[in-house]
């Protein structure tokens, strides 16, 4: 049986138990409620769940729970135009109709590694005009550290959930110019050195094909817990 946003307390629980892999969903619980509907596939406890969030220009749908009851969760998805997160090994019950792109998801217990002097918190959306299309985000909701150079934010690193029990790392982006300066490994590691003071866990998710940011985080400890895919479903955004 599916139902809309109940069972929200024990959907917690259920992520919870696993929080690296529903880090976004127990942040949508605690924090986005009002932008969120929830569908829990309830059957003698949760088997699965679809959450759909609307706080974004794009509404993002995260979908886990086993096989099954992902199948049947997808019979309750209407949107025209949302990316959709979902395990890579049920990419088939898609039927090849959209874009499928191969997510790493990567783990990390956080550590202080060094408080770069360069890198700061960034509280003025204007300050990444340069590297986002739509940074008002970024500063609203997340909390996002970078390096300014004449005047504007050259390479950032964002906590897009940040949790007792796991933050988010994201929108990780150096800009083109200034790329094989070591600016992004700076960042992420002044990063995860302010996390180390705040969680326990830090969990990303990066393009399987994107060898060069796998190589940075790794070099922070992150390793590979899993595989996600990213579908993107009337919209043309790479991950």
């Amino acid at each position: 049986m599916i139902v809309k946003n109940q069972h929200l307390e024990t959907l917690e629980e259920y992520c919870l138990k696993d929080a690296n892999r529903h880090a976004f969903t127990l942040w949508d619980l605690r924090e986005e409620r009002e932008n969120t509907d929830f569908y829990v596939d309830w059957e003698n406890g949760i088997q699965g769940y679809m959450l759909i969030y609307r706080g974004a220009a794009v509404p993002s749908v995260i979908l886990q729970g086993t096989r099954e009851s992902v199948e049947r969760l997808l019979e309750y998805f209407q949107e025209e135009k949302a990316i959709v997160h979902m395990p890579y090994s049920y990419r088939d019950l898609w039927g090849g109709r959209h874009d499928i792109y191969r997510i790493d998801v990567m783990a990390a217990e956080p550590r202080f590694y060094f408080l770069d002097p360069e890198v700061q918190e960034i509280r003025d959306a204007s300050l990444l005009s340069r590297l986002f299309q739509n940074p008002d985000y970024l500063v609203r909701k997340a909390i996002t550290y970078g390096i300014i150079r004449d005047g504007f934010a050259v390479s950032s690193a964002s906590a897009l959930a940040y949790l007792p029990e796991v933050w988010v790392l994201g929108a990780v982006i150096t800009k083109k110019e200034y790329r094989g300066q070591g600016l992004a490994t700076r960042v992420v590691g002044h990063f995860m050195s302010i996390a180390s003071k705040h969680t326990k866990r830090v969990i990303l998710w990066v393009r399987s094909d994107n060898h060069v940011a796998i190589n940075l985080y790794r070099r922070y400890g992150f390793h590979k817990i899993g595989e996600d895919a990213w579908i993107n479903v009337g919209v043309d955004v790479i991950p």
